[in-house]
């Protein structure tokens, strides 16, 4: 019997909760029951040929009626009268870009001056590199020709040595003694041209010094561009301590003002080396090329009757006296080594290389009985192919280059 209760009463309260729970679920009266995911709130055109609703006259006071126009029928035909008038513009779209207008204008005028008879018979360098987004392809030669109006900004005049107590012979001993320095170090290559081009333009504008602070200027350009070109500069006590504690920590900090002060914290200008890499890329240059070009562009470095030329010049005989001694393997010999590729990338004809490639070779070929031989000691070192060794440096044809006229090479 208790058990019959217990089960009445349960069905009661079971009951009673049906009947809580039915009002909440239940429609509201008067108003109809929704359909799920219905009437959202974005309005869903269904009718085909209706204009879509003006989204921007919804957020505008006045709002414009949707206009339904009447059904055509089109016919294939008129379909395609309205194509012709996008095709027109496409090509039109294609021919002005601003980029390649830039990369082309410049250069084709160059060429037109310069090499009238093979306007377009050059190669395009760049070609390959279009699938590599790191390379720039599309700005190299901006960049380039940029990097050529940056070394016409900061000039080296010819003899700006003369009338100071710093010779001639006082640079050399000191860059040379700087390339040993740059070894000690393991610095970049980028750090020794940018040394050396800190000095020749401080020397150049601060007309004041004398011989006893010349190494302090020579030390404090080298932990400038240290700091300009290195991930992980030297510390300045390592200064210190190269020059023998002849300079104290506060006497290079002083320099390094200075020095920052009169350059005007302009440290931009291109170094050879910079050049060199396009030009053996424009050349097709071997390895044995490149390292070779790289040699007689650090003897260059020394002498002081090599540093007014502009960096790209010097890069370009670089790589053209690198050509004329070794040559490609199985080239013919009587194929033109400055090729139109060559002057169009580096816009300098054969005739505007070929003297400074001439001093060039003058330097190499008494490059073993000059005093200052850290450049040579250098490029004996298997990483760097030992080239100061290479039987070519001193080859007939390198004496023909440096003691002959144009035309006899």
């Amino acid at each position: 019997m208790a058990l019959r209760n217990r089960t009445t009463l349960t069905n009661i309260v079971n009951q009673e909760n049906v009947k809580n729970i039915k009002p909440s679920i239940t429609a509201i009266p008067g108003k109809t029951r929704r359909a799920a995911l219905g009437e959202i709130g974005n309005k869903v055109n269904t009718l085909r040929g209706v204009e879509p609703i003006d989204r921007t006259s919804l957020l505008q006071k006045d709002k414009r009626k949707v206009i339904v126009p009447p059904k055509q029928n089109l016919e294939p035909a008129e379909k395609v009268s309205e194509k012709p008038p996008v095709q027109i513009v496409k090509p039109v779209l294609k021919t002005i870009v601003p980029h390649e207008t830039n990369l082309v204008s410049v250069p084709l005028k160059k060429e037109i001056d310069s090499f009238s008879s093979d306007l377009l018979a050059f190669e395009d360098i760049d070609e390959e590199d279009k699938g590599n987004p790191s390379l720039v392809s599309i700005y190299s030669n901006d960049i380039y020709e940029y990097l050529k109006t940056l070394e016409s900004m900061f000039p080296i005049t010819k003899g700006y040595l003369v009338g100071q107590e710093v010779t001639s012979k006082m640079r050399s001993v000191l860059i040379d003694w700087l390339v040993e320095v740059h070894q000690q170090f393991h610095l970049m290559q980028e750090t020794l041209y940018l040394t050396v081009a800190i000095i020749d333009r401080f020397l150049q504008a601060f007309r004041t010094i004398d011989r006893k602070r010349l190494q302090l200027v020579g030390v404090t350009a080298m932990f400038i561009a240290s700091k300009y070109e290195e991930m992980y500069s030297p510390d300045i006590n390592d200064f210190v301590y190269i020059t023998d504690n002849a300079y104290s920590k506060v006497e290079i900090l002083q320099m390094e003002m200075l020095i920052v002060k009169t350059l005007d914290y302009s440290f931009g200008r291109p170094l050879p080396l910079h050049f060199l890499r396009r030009y053996s890329k424009a050349g097709k240059a071997l390895p044995i090329h490149h390292t070779m070009a790289k040699y007689f562009l650090e003897q260059s470095l020394i002498y002081y009757e090599m540093c007014h030329y502009p960096p790209s010049l010097l890069a370009a005989a670089a790589i053209y006296l690198a050509f004329i001694i070794i040559g490609n393997e199985g080239e013919d010999k009587e194929k033109v080594v400055w090729t139109n590729t060559l002057a169009h990338y580096s816009t300098y004809s054969r005739d505007d290389v070929l003297p400074i490639a001439q001093e060039t070779a003058s330097i190499i070929i008494n490059a073993d009985k000059s005093k200052y031989q850290a450049v040579r000691k250098k490029y004996l070192q298997s990483k760097y192919m030992k080239i100061s060794t290479r039987p070519e440096l001193r080859s007939p044809t390198m004496f023909a280059i440096a003691t002959t006229d144009k035309d006899a090479v």
